[in-house]
């Protein structure tokens, strides 16, 4: 509907991602790494939980409330989106640059440093821009902007901060979601 994102042949208008956003940013390691796991309390998304456009439960660990406080500054709100920042490349499930919506509660969740969390401005659509990000494009744009070894890369802040993303008219976004969402329920009722 609206063309290849990276390259935009329907020559729709740029933003940078951090113009669309509020906050994009890390979390961190708590002290002591593994060993502040708890077995139930807030969760604690880490690069393994986030795959392309969902979350991953299976492996999920949990801080207590002392070590989330102590991390506020990553603590996530509703509709944040999560990239994971590291990971191989030559791979199909690359890790690095996978992407997906948070959609607990605010402040119940928290992430560690392999994991970027995006906060979108208001009225700017978290559904859209996951789309963009989890595109077959977006992934090979990803690739050609990391850095590190031949095999294993990162994304610096700096180029998710400069992520261009097309801006087409709300009302067409809108109605892509709406097609978006009424193809997931037909998958999951077939």
């Amino acid at each position: 509907m609206f063309g290849d994102p990276v390259h935009n042949p329907m020559e729709w208008p740029i933003k940078k991602l951090s113009d669309l956003s509020l906050q994009i940013n890390s979390g961190n390691t708590p002290k002591g790494g593994e060993q502040v796991y708890v077995d139930k309390g807030i969760t604690f998304f880490r690069s393994q939980n986030v795959w392309k456009d969902r979350l991953e439960m299976d492996d999920i660990a949990y801080i207590d409330e002392i070590t989330h406080a102590s991390m506020n500054r990553s603590s996530l709100k509703h509709g944040d989106i999560l990239m994971t920042k590291t990971g191989r490349i030559n791979t199909d499930n690359s890790s690095l640059g996978r992407a997906a919506l948070y959609m607990g509660e605010d402040d119940a969740a928290n992430v560690n440093g392999h994991v970027y969390f995006i906060r979108l401005r208001v009225g700017v659509n978290n559904k859209f821009i996951l789309r963009i990000l989890v595109s077959d494009e977006y992934r090979d744009y990803i690739r050609s902007v990391c850095v590190g070894g031949i095999d294993k890369r990162q994304l610096n802040k700096d180029h998710i901060e400069n992520f261009p993303i097309i801006c087409p008219p709300e009302s067409m976004i809108e109605e892509y979601i709406m097609f978006v969402e009424q193809i997931g329920k037909l998958k999951l009722a077939g």
